[in-house]
Order: structure tokens, then C-alpha cells, then sequence
């Protein structure tokens, strides 16, 4: 069980399950460690108020036994009158998928078809383009877990296409978070949905080949980004932040990037916006080049590099933007059940809305069920169910983009 707890009264062999503030914005490398120190009591009282402390992971102590005795006798609260195990956010996010799929499904039609104009030398239907972003920016404003949640629905059928989509979701998404203007996000949606157009242009045996480039190959690579501003600047009617965005999306800080070498300062915001969204859609996704790594894993090194690609403060805004544990996340609760994360909680990021795929003993979960673990933390208190720690789908057999068509097919 976890019990919360002044800082002052923690003790070395306590285990700090969660902190009062978003483990990003605190200096400890892991979610979740044992205080094993002096120095590691100083800096939890520098950083935080209280925390959680889970007498399960942590060592015995008799101050630990003293104080978990006493909260046994404390009155637990009564639940919410008129709330169920999922509690509303469930409901609400069942209610979401359908729409904000139609709107998903009609994009990635004119996305694709964007592709195949740029593929035969045809003009491309700027006016189309801003409309799907249009209505992109309006789905993601009302309902951003949705949007974010429907990325997962990886295919192999026009890879390009769809990667181009989910960064537009992704980066309006975090624009949004951000605090960007509705017309600022509608500039950056654009961008990022046609920041990949110049690939069309690649020769198909390069774009399909399995294994790693050669360097003739990838300089041949390299030019999608200008082949793609070249195209689309002639239309003179995208703004000069889209036009940036899919011209030096590949551009990193340390300036090893193309196509320009660009450093710093040289590199907009909007650039790196849509070069974080880019890099992490395409390391969670399978491509013919390369395996999907797990959401978790892959803002951990992205994180890692961030200073020298990105800017470490604008990675870790994208980390709370999509939450500490991702959406589309493979998890293993305490239960031992497995959940694919659905949608994050702002005020409770520990405890997202997890679909149930297989439950303790191993055994599919059928109809899958959506449990809010933030609602269960309320009523359930020490009982709760809550995430233990993230899982790579291939490991168990999962494929999480089938189980998200499937979901979104019956919602």
C-alpha cells in the first residue's frame, strides 16, 4: 500500500513511489527508487513537499512499520456517490473514438492522396491540406487522448502517409500543450502533415530497402526535405512556418542535421517540434528498416540525446505532453494484468485510463474493459490497482495496432 507523507518524515529504506510534482520537474533519473542516503534525503526535501511512500518496495524499518500501523486506523474516504469502477473519463473516451476516427480516417485519405499527386509530378491540393489540418486542430482541441490514442493504429499500408498523419496529430497535440494559438497550431499541423512529401520523390527500392543504407543511398535520402519545400513553396500558398517545418525538420542543435547544417538558435521552435513528434512516431512504429520500440523506451533515449538534437526543456514538455507512461503503452499492473494506456490524466499522470488485454493469469480479456485507475485510487484507496511498470508488446505476443483497430471498430 502507499501512504503520503511529509518529507520531513521520510527515512532511508523507504521506497518514493511517486512525488507531489511531475518526476520531470524534479532531478531523480527513475520513477520510483529506495532513499539510500543522506544526500538522497537532502535533495527529496529541496524538491518536494510530500510523497508516497510503497512499504511494499521498500525496506523495514520501525519508523515505516509505526507509520503504516497508524494509517490502518485511519478512516479510509467513501467513494464519490454515483461513480463506477471506470468512472466517467471511460465513458467519455468510448464516446470520442468513433468521431474523432472519421475525422482520422477522412485525413489519412487525402494525406495518401497527397502522396500519390506528389509521386506523378502533380500539384498538391494545398486547400485539401489545410482543411484536414483544420479539422485535425478542432478534433485534437476537444478531445487530444483520442487523437493521440489513434496514432497507435500502425499499418504497413502507405507507411509514409500515415507516419506523415501521426506527426501532424502528435505535433498539434503538443502545440496545444504548448499554448499555442488556434492559428499558430493550424501552421504547425501543416507543416508536420506534409513535412515528409518530398519522399515520394525517393526511388522505391531506397524507401523499401530492409536493411541499412548505403551512404550513395542515403545522401539520395537526405534530399526528401528540399524535394518536398520545392514542391510545395511553388503553390505560394503555405505559411512560412509550414514551409520552414518541411524544409529543416531533420535539422538538430549540434548541427549534424540536414539539409543545411543549421544550428541553435538557427532551428525555430516549430522545426523542433515537428523533428521530436517525427523521430518519436518513427521509433515506435515498425518500419521496413527497424522494429517499434516501446513509447517508454524511446523517450528515455530521446531524452538522453535531447540537449545536443532538441533542447532538453522542450523534449521534457513533450514527455508531459504525452505522459510519463505514453499513450498506446503496453503496461503490467500490480495485479499482473496487462493494459494498453489509453489516455493520460493531467492531475493524476500515475494513474491513466488502461484498456485491460489480459488479466492475471494470463488469460484475454473479452470484452476488453477500460478501467480509470485515477477513479479506482479514489475508491479503492490502498486496494487500487496501479501500473507497475511498461512492457514491450513483442514480449507477450501483443500487437497493440490490432488491438486499437479492433476497439476502434466496436466502440
Amino acid at each position: 500500500m502507499r501512504i503520503k507523507l511529509d518529507v520531513e518524515e521520510v527515512t532511508q529504506g523507504m521506497f518514493v513511489a511517486e512525488l507531489d510534482r511531475p518526476w520531470l520537474e524534479s532531478p531523480f533519473l527513475f520513477q520510483g527508487f529506495v532513499i539510500e542516503s543522506d544526500e538522497d534525503l537532502n535533495t527529496l526535501k529541496e524538491t518536494c513537499n510530500y510523497v508516497f511512500i510503497d512499504d511494499q518496495k521498500s525496506r523495514d524499518t520501525e519508523e515505516l512499520q509505526r507509520l503504516f500501523e497508524s494509517l490502518t486506523k485511519t478512516e479510509k474516504k467513501a467513494p464519490p456517490p454515483g461513480m463506477n469502477e471506470n468512472g466517467g473519463a471511460a465513458t467519455s473516451f468510448k464516446n470520442s473514438i468513433e468521431k474523432t476516427a472519421e475525422t482520422v480516417n477522412r485525413s489519412r485519405s487525402s494525406v495518401i492522396r497527397f502522396f500519390d499527386d506528389a509521386r506523378l509530378g502533380k500539384s498538391i491540393d494545398t486547400e485539401d491540406a489545410k482543411a484536414v489540418v483544420g479539422e485535425l486542430v478542432s478534433e485534437i482541441t476537444y478531445s487530444p487522448n483520442t487523437a493521440l490514442w489513434l496514432t497507435s493504429l500502425r499499418t504497413r499500408h502507405e507507411e509514409t502517409a500515415n507516419h506523415c498523419l501521426n506527426v501532424s496529430i502528435l505535433a498539434v497535440a503538443f502545440g496545444k500543450h504548448l499554448g499555442y494559438s488556434h492559428d499558430k497550431l493550424q501552421e504547425l499541423g501543416l507543416g508536420a502533415l506534409m513535412h515528409d512529401v518530398g519522399v515520394a520523390r525517393i526511388p522505391k527500392e531506397i524507401l523499401d530497402k530492409p536493411g541499412k543504407l548505403s551512404q550513395e543511398e542515403f545522401e539520395m535520402m537526405k534530399k526528401h526535405p528540399r524535394a518536398g519545400h520545392g514542391v510545395l513553396k511553388v503553390t505560394k500558398s503555405l505559411p512560412e512556418m509550414s514551409l520552414d517545418i518541411i524544409l529543416h525538420h531533420h535539422e538538430r542543435l549540434d548541427g549534424s542535421g540536414y539539409p543545411d547544417g543549421l544550428k541553435a538558435e538557427e532551428i525555430s521552435e516549430a522545426v523542433r517540434i515537428v523533428a521530436i513528434c517525427d523521430t518519436y512516431d518513427a521509433m515506435t512504429s515498425n518500419r521496413t528498416y527497424s522494429k517499434a520500440l516501446p513509447p517508454q523506451d524511446v523517450l528515455t533515449r530521446m531524452h538522453k540525446r535531447s540537449e545536443s538534437q532538441y533542447g532538453r526543456a522542450l523534449m521534457e514538455e513533450f514527455i508531459k505532453c504525452v505522459g510519463i507512461y505514453p499513450i498506446g503503452s503496453l503496461v503490467v499492473l500490480n495485479t499482473g494484468a496487462l493494459g494498453m494506456v489509453m489516455s493520460s490524466n493531467a492531475e493524476a499522470k500515475l494513474k491513466p485510463l488502461v484498456l485491460l488485454i489480459r488479466d492475471e493469469n494470463g488469460r484475454d480479456v473479452r470484452p476488453r474493459k477500460l478501467v480509470n485507475l485515477a477513479q479506482l485510487a479514489q475508491q479503492r484507496g490502498d486496494k487500487a490497482w496501479s501500473i507497475s511498470r511498461t512492457v514491450n508488446p513483442d514480449d507477450y505476443g501483443i500487437d497493440l495496432s490490432a488491438v486499437a483497430s479492433e476497439e476502434m471498430r466496436i466502440a
